[in-house]
C-alpha cells in the first residue's frame, strides 16, 4: 500500500490540488490522508472555505490541532478536532511556544529562529499521520504553483524529492499560476472569500512589510483586534518581537493606522518577504 499525506493550508492552491488528488486517476492506489492543522489564529473566511471543500467537494478532511506539553522528554503530538471544537484564539500557537522555551528561553518566532511552522504544522501532521497509517514511510503532497519556482522550490528540487511530490507544478501541462487556479476556481460553486495577500497564516513573519500592513489595515477596519492584541500579549510575556527589523505588532499597528488616516500609499512599505514554509513537509 502507498501512502499520501495531503497537506491542506487552507489557501486556494492547496485546494485546487486536493480535489485534483481526490478525483485524479493518478492517486487511485495510494491511501489519501487529508489533513488541515490549526494553529488557532486562523481566519474565519478561511474556515468557510475548508467547510465548502467538504461540502461541495466531499472532501475527507480531517481537522487536527498540536497537543503540547511542558514536561521535559514530551514531543509534539495530535489531537482530532471538529468545526466546533477547533480553537479560534491562538491556544495551539500559545501552547506550541510554551513548550518551545519549556527548556531554555527562545522567546516568539521571528526571522532569526522560525520555528512555528514545524511546531504548529510539521510536527504535528506528522505524528497524525503516523498514527492513521500506522508507518511513517509515507510521501507529503505540497500545493506549491509556479510563482512558487525558483524562490520555495527549483525544479532539480521536485526531481529528486522523494518524500514530496507538488501535483501543481508536475501533474498538468503546464505549471498551474494564478492565472489557472483563478480560472479553476471561477467553475466552482464557492471562493476563498479573501485576498490572498492577507493569507490565511494572519501575520505570518515572513510576510513583506507591506502585506503585514495590508493585513492589519484589514481587521482594522473591520474594528477587530483579536489578532493585534494575540501579539502584544506574546510580545510582552516573552519580552521579543515577532517581526524582521526588530519591529513590533505596535509598530506595524502604527504604520497602518497612518496609512489608512492620511492616505500613504503602500508603495512606501517593502515589499520584499520570504516564503513561508508552514505547508512543505
Amino acid at each position: 500500500m502507498k501512502y499520501l499525506l495531503v497537506n491542506v493550508s487552507g489557501g486556494r492552491s492547496s485546494a485546487m490540488m486536493a480535489r485534483h488528488i481526490q478525483t485524479s486517476d493518478k492517486y487511485k492506489d495510494y491511501e489519501k490522508l487529508f489533513v488541515f492543522c490549526n494553529t488557532g489564529l486562523e481566519r474565519p473566511e478561511t474556515i468557510q472555505f475548508l467547510k465548502d471543500q467538504i461540502k461541495y467537494w466531499d472532501l475527507p478532511l480531517y481537522l487536527i490541532e498540536g497537543v503540547y506539553s511542558i514536561k521535559k522528554g514530551v514531543g509534539i503530538k495530535s489531537k482530532l478536532v471538529d468545526f466546533d471544537s477547533m480553537d479560534m484564539e491562538g491556544k495551539p500557537f500559545t501552547q506550541a511556544m510554551q513548550q518551545m522555551n519549556k527548556n531554555k528561553w527562545v522567546g516568539v518566532p521571528n526571522e532569526a529562529v522560525p520555528y512555528c511552522s514545524d511546531y504548529l504544522k510539521k510536527r504535528v501532521a506528522h505524528h497524525f499521520a503516523k498514527q492513521v497509517f500506522g508507518t511513517g514511510n509515507y510521501i507529503s503532497a505540497i500545493g506549491f504553483r509556479k510563482e512558487d519556482m525558483p524562490n520555495r522550490i527549483t525544479w532539480k528540487e521536485i526531481c529528486i524529492d522523494k518524500k514530496r511530490i507538488f501535483p501543481l507544478l508536475t501533474d498538468f501541462n503546464l505549471f498551474v499560476d494564478q492565472f489557472e487556479l483563478n480560472r479553476f476556481f471561477d467553475k466552482e460553486q464557492f471562493k476563498l472569500k479573501i485576498h490572498s495577500k492577507i493569507g490565511n497564516c494572519v501575520y505570518c513573519q515572513k510576510k513583506s512589510d507591506r502585506n503585514l500592513i495590508e493585513a492589519i489595515q484589514f481587521d482594522l477596519r473591520k474594528q477587530d483586534f483579536r489578532y493585534i492584541d494575540w501579539y502584544r500579549n506574546q510580545e510582552q510575556q516573552y519580552e521579543n518581537k515577532f517581526f524582521r527589523g526588530n519591529l513590533s505588532i505596535d509598530d506595524l499597528v502604527r504604520s497602518a493606522q497612518c496609512a489608512l488616516n492620511d492616505g500613504t500609499q503602500l508603495e512606501m512599505f517593502s515589499d520584499i518577504g520570504e516564503a513561508c514554509m508552514c505547508n512543505s513537509y
